[in-house]
């Protein structure tokens, strides 16, 4: 139940006002010190504690010297993203990701490894315990310079507990990644959803850049969103926010998610969900050019639908629109300037999204 507030809100804390800062400093490449009081509304004193302890951690550089028209020049100062580092980690429900990266996001190394569902949360935790330190070998003298890891999973997290409610694809519940990852490592932990990291992904480097607000939606194997709303991630009391794909979209419908509900829109439109229904349909006796195929995925649901084939077709169709629908909504909930879609096929996948965005009002 929601509480009822008072509006008015509470001074910033210094950590805060440190972020805040560093991002400044981060989005506009190179600043002056007075350029950062002014943009903040920070008094000079509070700036000069922030820059020295954003110097000592070695975040950032001031040792060039600006133009003056009189008096002392200013130093400009620059975010030092190339000698800090961190690793990031994609926990999917077919693959494991790493990478090592400076603060930029550039990778310097990387590795991928079939995700070992079968070996239950423990085994997947051992497996990102050595893909770690597979990483800071390699990474030789830049692994002192590392500030942490951030892991990202397909599932319901708790920003409250920490711990990882549920997720569907791997079968874990109430799970506490950060200290079973621990074991292996005494780097600081992050961890968050997979669709509000992507969107906080698009904020920073890529087509969200141009927008206050945004909400970003990942359709790489379940389906789930990410709510920008002044360049902020908003992700709810508890940090259930964007989980568009446990929505019930048609009530009729008989056909189960991963998480047991019937008619969601993950069950209808996801990748493997338009798999499910694919197979479903040919065993009804429907035809289809994957009739003889062993294996059925969405790939090949699409590459069939690209060929011709109205049965494939029309599974798209209908996804799409279950897509389509949910988006719409979205749209009018949160009267956003945009809608980014992430993930799903690829470049392969411009079918489909074309067939969303003509579903979309």
């Amino acid at each position: 139940m929601s509480k009822l507030v008072s509006t008015n809100k509470s001074e910033t804390t210094p950590s805060e006002n440190r972020i805040r800062v560093l991002k400044l400093i981060r989005n506009k490449k190179e600043i002056t010190r007075a350029d950062i009081i002014e943009q903040t509304g920070l008094s000079a004193p509070t700036i000069t504690r922030i820059i020295e302890a954003l110097l000592n951690k070695k975040l950032i550089i001031q040792d060039e010297v600006g133009s003056s028209s009189g008096g002392r020049p200013p130093q400009i100062i620059k975010f030092d993203s190339e000698n800090n580092y961190v690793i990031g980690i994609d926990i999917g429900g077919t693959f494991i990701r790493a990478a090592f990266s400076n603060l930029d996001g550039e990778f310097l190394y990387e590795i991928k490894v079939p995700t070992e569902v079968e070996k239950g949360f423990v085994g997947v935790m051992k497996q990102l315990g050595e893909m770690i330190q597979r990483l800071l070998e390699r990474a030789k003298s830049r692994k002192n310079n590392v500030f942490g890891i951030g892991v990202s999973v397909c599932g319901i997290m708790n920003k409250k507990s920490g711990l990882l409610d549920y997720a569907p694809v791997l079968d874990w519940r109430n799970v506490d990644i950060r200290k079973a990852l621990s074991e292996y490592t005494d780097l600081q932990i992050s961890i968050g959803n997979v669709a509000n990291l992507i969107s906080l992904g698009e904020l920073y480097y890529g087509v969200g850049e141009q927008f206050d607000d945004f909400i970003c939606i990942n359709m790489e194997y379940g389906i789930g969103s990410g709510i920008i709303i002044d360049r902020q991630l908003f992700e709810g009391a508890n940090g259930y926010s964007g989980e568009i794909g446990h929505i019930v979209v048609n009530r009729q419908s008989t056909i189960k998610g991963r998480e047991g509900i019937e008619g969601t829109l993950e069950a209808l439109a996801s990748r493997y969900g338009i798999a499910d229904i694919m197979k479903a349909r040919m065993e009804k006796g429907e035809d289809s050019l994957l009739k003889n195929d062993e294996v059925i995925d969405s790939q090949s649901v699409l590459n069939a639908a690209s060929s011709g084939d109205k049965l494939a077709i029309q599974v798209l169709e209908e996804a799409a629109d279950y897509i389509g629908i949910s988006i719409d909504i979205l749209i009018k909930l949160f009267n956003t300037q945009a809608i980014v879609l992430s993930g799903g096929f690829g470049e392969e996948g411009e079918f489909f999204n074309e067939k969303i965005k003509s579903k979309v009002s």
